[in-house]
């Protein structure tokens, strides 16, 4: 008896050594496998998230303040591309509607908005980056630790940008077409299982309409669905025929789209959508600050951006040619050059339009980092020391993301912390006066808005001459024309042109009759229904003359008589002049400053 109980404690005590020796082996490895997403996400993580909650004090620009009026009054009846002409395609107008709905009038809540959704999109990006060279799936807890990698990494190249370029259209943009090309990299993953095929299938089709959606941002974004088929197609492993993986990723796609022309549907007039896209945008805005791509990259920073962009294609290419990455793996080695094309395509440069680039590299080297981590996990004591590798690079990511985000103006700005905690604090002069452009002055724009609130009521219209209809937004009142852009009526800086083309004499022609056809038109509706002020802004871009009246006089003579016969300035507020109609202004002349 007493022989048998030894040997039934003998087993019990072998099959707990057992259990022990596995669960030892399992945390070995999963401690293994994530080290090296640690070593990238934990040294910069304190500058990231200090970035991150000072960025979210700042105010809104220019842009972001286009497209909050923009969806503001789509909410308030104006129909899109009819009442607000506009160049950009719908799924901006339905970002910030969206961000409204949520309270995102409210400039902190905005900035908490974006930095939250792009946050999480760059944590789910990270998520998908483990498995390029593992035959299993990566274990749930590597995804949550390569998640938080891509939060820190990406996110520290998004808040090196100031607070002009954050929230802006391509930022937004990338919220689908990061995740899109993410998501094929585990779609495209071979899986076994019975339910792999369909669910293969199904994660295409995400892809596919993660993908058509940034086209109805700007069609430039087709360069990347088209790096993504390239990707499709080059994959031999599919689980799925080729023609159904396709089909599959392209009924996603259309299913994409189809969100995009139903809210042009609601909320705009497809047609007006269609002239302006296909007449208005060749003929004539194509011309406003037309920059050549060597004029573009002449700049230092974006010649920097170019050769990461074109080293990191490089190296990934090559590893999917020597076979070392899957042929799925091509999409994210090309995205950063087709977010190089698409700012060479766009021919402005403006900083935010290199967001897909920048982040595109960034997401290459988590990619690079995980494929390293997966390709040196060896058994052999005699190889160990390659498992140093993956850390090594992880390390050197880390340096990268933590020295680059001492250059952060979110984090240089420390005054941050003790001038903009507080609502009251961000309405004072002091704090705007921290966020200088040469041509945009907030303070004075909610000086006017004010003053429009307290002169006129809520269903009366204003008529702007300048290019910041977010005086309107924060009036509350909605334009009496759709021209909330001086460049319909003042044409010069199409006819100029610049170092990416300049029209031709029958293509000045057509630019010049489209503005006269805009000032016609706006002189009729304006006399049809006449708004209740007009605001002139003076130091606008894409005006010629630094005071807008004067301008406005030169280039809208007709307009500009009528309203000179109507209305009168009551009130200046630094480069902002109000003109009431004169049944409701002071008989009094308001001297009027000098330019600026």
């Amino acid at each position: 008896m007493d022989d048998a109980n030894h040997l039934m404690r003998a087993k019990a005590r072998h099959k707990v050594v057992g259990l022990a020796a596995r669960w030892r082996a399992f945390w070995l490895r999963s401690l293994r496998s994530l080290l090296t997403p640690l070593a990238i996400a934990l040294p910069p993580l304190l500058w990231v998230a200090e970035a991150t909650r000072r960025a979210s004090l700042t105010p809104l620009g220019r842009d972001q303040g286009i497209f909050q009026y923009v969806a503001w009054a789509l909410a308030h009846g104006a129909v899109d591309y009819r009442d607000v002409r506009d160049v950009n395609g719908p799924l901006t107008h339905l970002v910030h509607f969206v961000l409204l709905r949520l309270g995102g009038a409210d400039e902190h809540r905005f900035r908490v908005l974006d930095l939250a959704v792009t946050g999480a999109t760059f944590a789910f990006v990270g998520g998908c980056v483990p498995g390029l060279r593992a035959r299993s799936a990566p274990h749930w807890l590597e995804r949550v630790a390569w998640g938080a990698a891509g939060w820190v990494v990406l996110s520290g190249q998004y808040l090196l940008y100031g607070f002009w370029d954050l929230a802006q259209r391509e930022s937004f943009f990338d919220w689908f077409m990061l995740p899109s090309v993410a998501l094929q990299l585990v779609a495209q993953a071979p899986r076994a299982g019975a339910d792999a095929p369909r669910r293969q299938a199904r994660l295409l089709a995400v892809a596919g309409a993660l993908s058509l959606v940034p086209w109805f941002g700007k069609p430039t974004y087709a360069l990347f669905t088209l790096a993504q088929v390239a990707a499709l197609l080059a994959d031999r492993g599919l689980l799925l025929p080729r023609r159904r993986a396709l089909t599959a990723f392209a009924l996603g796609g259309a299913a994409g789209a189809a969100t995009q022309v139903a809210f042009l549907v609601a909320f705009g007039d497809p047609g007006a959508y269609l002239r302006i896209q296909l007449g208005e945008v060749p003929a004539m805005y194509r011309f406003i600050w037309p920059r050549a791509a060597a004029d573009i990259l002449s700049d230092p920073w974006s010649a920097s951006q170019a050769a990461f962009a074109f080293c990191g294609a490089a190296v990934l290419l090559a590893l999917v040619l020597l076979g070392e990455m899957p042929a799925r793996a091509i999409a994210l080695a090309l995205l950063p050059v087709c977010a190089l094309g698409s700012v060479v395509i766009q021919r402005k440069g403006f900083p935010y339009h290199f967001h897909p680039v920048t982040a595109g590299v960034h997401l290459q080297w988590l990619a690079f980092a995980s494929w390293l981590a997966e390709r040196t996990r060896v058994a052999s004591r005699r190889r160990a020391l390659a498992r140093l590798l993956p850390i090594a690079a992880g390390g050197v990511i880390a340096l990268r993301v933590a020295t680059a985000m001492q250059d952060s103006p979110h984090i240089r700005a420390v005054w941050l912390l003790w001038g903009a905690s507080t609502p009251g604090e961000r309405t004072t002069s002091e704090y705007f006066a921290h966020f200088p452009e040469r041509d945009f002055f907030p303070l004075e724009l909610r000086q006017a808005a004010a003053f429009l609130r307290e002169h006129t009521v809520a269903d009366d219209r204003v008529q702007l001459y300048g290019m910041d209809p977010y005086l309107l937004f924060l009036a509350g009142r909605l334009s009496a024309t759709p021209y909330v852009y001086a460049y319909d009526l003042n044409a010069d800086a199409a006819l100029g042109g610049g170092t990416g083309g300049h029209p031709s004499e029958a293509q000045a022609a057509r630019i010049r009759e489209m503005r006269d056809a805009h000032e016609a038109d706006l002189l009729a509706r304006i006399e049809a229904r006449p708004p209740a002020a007009f605001v002139f802004l003076d130091g606008s871009p894409l005006i010629s003359e630094a005071d807008a009246w004067d301008d406005f006089e030169e280039h809208c003579s007709s307009a500009a008589a009528w309203v000179s016969a109507h209305y009168r300035e009551s009130a200046v507020f630094g480069h902002d002049h109000v003109w009431l109609r004169s049944d409701a202004t002071p008989s009094a002349e308001v001297p009027r400053p000098e330019a600026p």
